[in-house]
């Protein structure tokens, strides 16, 4: 259980910190530009093909980005591969893995084509350590093949020099993580996880099939007319590299206004992201994802418990956070009197709290909590003629601020600073 008034320790560089996913962009939502009149993987941030060359047959990138584009073949959910929404958010990239050499007609590309995505980590593992490497992936409807051996391959980017360019298929390495089971489900994502002990040179991870089509076990799939009958065709989603041991995190104890949206989770951590993070409310499952979306309870001084239950390769673990729902204004012992009326607002920084003729109790401190939860500025509340002065010292943008008298009454207002 994490306390409302945490303390957040400020690093000067994101490699200052412990990485909790160390894949960057793991659920593929940053992008360079939006995947239309081209539809190279490289338009997601961090990823590539197994080469980077300017050939567009090297796997798709899908981002909702593009549903407001006139090109329908790479909108989400509906396109010319498939009728589908991302495992998270709005990013996906899509794959071609196995090539019937077998087929007649003869296939219109080479039968040793295959598509590899690549993604860079923050940093390097550390060697000797366990990691829980993990990846989601869906079978496209016009996939002709199912097939096992779905996997990911981490190295220094020596892997590179296996072939000699892009969409070419690579045996000549052994995955550390491969699904041994036919993945033929073209509704529901699955779970590719196994876990290494890292030799502390991975810098990057390779998804893709890096088995020779002897190796492979495959079905016929109900590919739809117009589809790939020669080739399977997958597409992923969420790729994340853990540490083993890796907790649970539900983020600092939050409060919301009545009848408001907010996030909960590990929001000050860009890199907890990507993972297999299920949240739970009054016993019922209702979301998943490192940082989630609720609203507010009906009920005015709630307290709602929300509960992350955190998939590591079986390791499993919990936390908890405090969602408080106020309302702004006067507590119930004081709804019918006038406490202070604060100006101007929104204002520089500078405002003047006046306490108002009808209210006849003693104020004592002030905090200044910003939108998540967290104390930015306390001070005591000193009056001189019914009015006292406060300047703050913090960032453009809305703020609360409380006020709890002798008896226990609390007042709160939102500020602005422009």
């Amino acid at each position: 259980m994490k306390f409302l008034l945490a303390i957040l320790f400020v690093c000067l560089t994101l490699n200052s910190v412990a990485q909790v996913n160390y894949v960057r962009n793991p659920d593929l939502e940053q992008y360079s530009s939006c995947p239309v009149g081209g539809n190279l993987i490289n338009r997601a941030l961090y990823w590539s093909s197994i080469i980077d060359s300017a050939s567009e047959k090297e796997g798709e990138y899908f981002n909702a980005c593009g549903n407001s584009y006139p090109d329908v073949n790479l909108h989400i959910p509906l396109n010319v591969y498939f009728y589908q929404f991302p495992h998270s958010d709005s990013g996906m990239i899509g794959l071609t893995l196995y090539n019937d050499k077998s087929g007649f007609p003869p296939s219109p590309l080479p039968f040793d084509y295959r598509d590899y995505m690549q993604g860079r980590f923050y940093k390097a593992l550390i060697n000797g350590k366990t990691y829980c490497v993990s990846f989601w992936v869906n079978m496209s409807e016009i996939s002709g093949y199912g097939h096992n051996k779905i996997g990911a391959y981490l190295d220094d980017g020596s892997i590179n020099s296996a072939v000699d360019s892009a969409a070419k298929e690579i045996t000549s390495v052994i995955p550390q993580v491969y699904t041994n089971t036919i993945v033929r489900d073209t509704q529901n994502w699955v779970k590719v996880q196994g876990s290494f002990v890292a030799k502390g040179n991975e810098t990057m991870i390779t998804i893709g099939n890096f088995f020779p089509n002897s190796a492979l076990d495959t079905t016929s799939s109900d590919c739809t007319p117009g589809g790939l009958p020669q080739y399977s065709y997958y597409i992923f989603d969420d790729v994340s590299i853990v540490a083993i041991d890796s907790k649970a995190n539900a983020g600092v104890d939050r409060w919301v206004e009545l009848g408001k949206k907010t996030q909960i989770g590990p929001l000050e951590d860009s890199t907890a992201r990507g993972m297999d993070c299920k949240w739970y409310h009054k016993g019922k499952l209702i979301d998943s994802g490192n940082v989630i979306s609720v609203n507010a309870s009906a009920v005015k001084y709630a307290v709602d418990t929300y509960i992350v239950v955190q998939n590591v390769c079986g390791n499993i673990t919990r936390d908890t956070m405090l969602l408080r729902t106020v309302g702004l204004g006067l507590s119930p012992a004081l709804s019918n009197r006038e406490g202070v009326r604060v100006s101007p607002n929104p204002s520089t920084g500078n405002f003047t709290i006046t306490q108002l003729p009808s209210y006849g109790g003693v104020w004592g401190g002030i905090k200044i909590y910003d939108l998540l939860g967290r104390v930015v500025h306390h001070e005591p509340l000193n009056f001189t003629n019914k009015e006292a002065t406060l300047k703050l010292n913090i960032p453009t943008g809305s703020y609360i601020l409380e006020l709890k008298d002798e008896a226990g009454n609390v007042q709160r207002e939102r500020l602005v600073i422009q």
